[in-house]
């Protein structure tokens, strides 16, 4: 019986130690492994040790847990790097995948795109209109191509320009484990300049074009068939040729000032003037031109205002500007009213040039002062415009740290108004 007790212990007693040794050796396994990665993330070299236990264990995990940790600390240091990089960039960025997921956009590209809420899983597509867009990434993903692509987006109503440019990442976040990253460099008002400088040479050649072809013609004729032309025949062409002329040596001499005023609007003449002097000096200049029957000119001006800062030559000039356009485009007026008064801040002087003639239609006010813009091309040209007063009238107004705009109601009359700070002493 005691036999039997003896070897059912010394069973037991060898399974116990063959459980231990068991133990023993995963513990040592595990504690070998866990040390090698420790090693391996702390960089250490050296061999392990034969002497493993499970206090060991707990040292060399301890050590790979903070390893991890201190990883983990740079990992999301870098991260808070490039988020807060690409939130600067004044580029839109986006990151998308093959069907164009927004997967990240930053702060840029919201702003430009006024999403209003987060982009992250919206398509692009739903997000702009842009037939040139798709179509550069549809050339880009077949062909991985890097260049730059200048693209137009309808958004809100208005068209905005870009240099358009893309590349291949790498991406865990995503399935196929690579995304598109899509860049796009606004150039919207460089386009617009660009457009403008467009319109303005083929407007100016337009210009030439007519009085240089008066001249060329008239001229032509007076050499060829000279002898042969009465004497009322060789006035009338003389005319002719002088008023072209004349009409060229305006254009180029607005020409001249519109490009000194854009390139140079801070050489301002200012000095302390009388407005009041000059508003007298227009009323004696264009007196002449009334029909004293039923037209006549008024002057409003506060006395108060006077003395105070501005470039007369310039002032006298916008004046001059203005007055003359309601002579010439609404000599139907029958009164003229120039007037002068401080706004209610005390900080400008308000002027304006107003009419009762025939006024100006309501589509046309926007344009008013635009580079050879004209509410009526057939007439203006009988009149003789260069097409150029009001915008040089608008430049001298800025120059000036004012403002200019136009009022008018179709059939009733027009009224120009403008600011000019009101400035009491002049600084040296």
């Amino acid at each position: 019986m005691s036999f039997i007790f003896i070897l059912g212990l010394s069973v037991l007693s060898l399974w116990l130690f063959s459980r231990l040794w068991e133990s023993e050796r995963i513990i040592r396994n595990l504690s070998k492994a866990v040390e090698t990665k420790r090693r391996f993330l702390l960089r250490d070299t050296r061999k392990l040790g034969r002497s493993q236990n499970l206090d060991q264990l707990v040292v060399s995990t301890n050590a790979l847990i903070d390893a991890y940790a201190q990883d983990s600390t740079k990992t999301s240091y870098f991260s808070d790097q490039v988020e807060a990089t690409l939130g600067s960039i004044q580029e839109a960025i986006f990151i998308l995948n093959e069907e164009h997921t927004i997967h990240y956009s930053n702060e840029s590209a919201e702003q430009i795109f006024n999403a209003g809420k987060p982009m992250k899983g919206l398509r692009l597509e739903s997000l702009v209109r842009s037939p040139s867009l798709l179509e550069f990434l549809s050339v880009f993903k077949r062909g991985g191509r890097g260049q730059k692509e200048t693209i137009s987006i309808e958004h809100q109503g208005k068209d905005l320009w870009f240099e358009a440019s893309g590349s291949f990442i790498e991406s865990t976040q995503l399935q196929n484990g690579s995304a598109l990253l899509l860049v796009l460099h606004e150039i919207t008002r460089l386009k617009q300049l660009e457009m403008m400088r467009r319109d303005f040479i083929a407007n100016v050649s337009h210009e030439l074009r007519t009085p240089i072809t008066i001249i060329k013609g008239f001229s032509e004729t007076m050499v060829d068939d000279y002898d042969s032309l009465s004497d009322e025949a060789k006035v009338r062409f003389f005319s002719k040729i002088r008023n072209n002329v004349e009409r060229l040596h305006l254009l180029v001499e607005d020409l001249l000032t519109l490009s000194r005023l854009e390139s140079q609007p801070d050489r301002m003449e200012f000095s302390l003037q009388s407005l009041h002097k000059r508003l007298l000096e227009v009323e004696e200049s264009y007196v002449r031109r009334l029909d004293s029957s039923r037209q006549k000119i008024f002057i409003e001006f506060d006395p108060l205002i006077e003395p105070f800062v501005f470039d007369p030559d310039r002032i006298q000039q916008v004046l001059d500007n203005l007055v003359e356009n309601v002579f010439r485009y609404a000599p139907e007026f029958t009164e003229l009213k120039l007037s002068a008064r401080l706004s209610e801040k005390k900080d400008y002087v308000l002027c304006s040039v107003s009419d009762n003639g025939p006024g100006i239609p309501e589509k046309s006010l926007p344009h008013l002062f635009e580079r050879f813009y004209r509410v009526d091309k057939g007439r203006s040209k009988e009149k003789g415009g260069t097409g150029l007063g009001l915008s040089i009238t608008k430049h001298i107004i800025l120059a000036h740290g004012g403002q200019v705009r136009a009022k008018s109601v179709f059939g009733q009359g027009c009224e120009i108004i403008f600011s000019l700070p009101y400035i009491k002493i002049l600084n040296e």
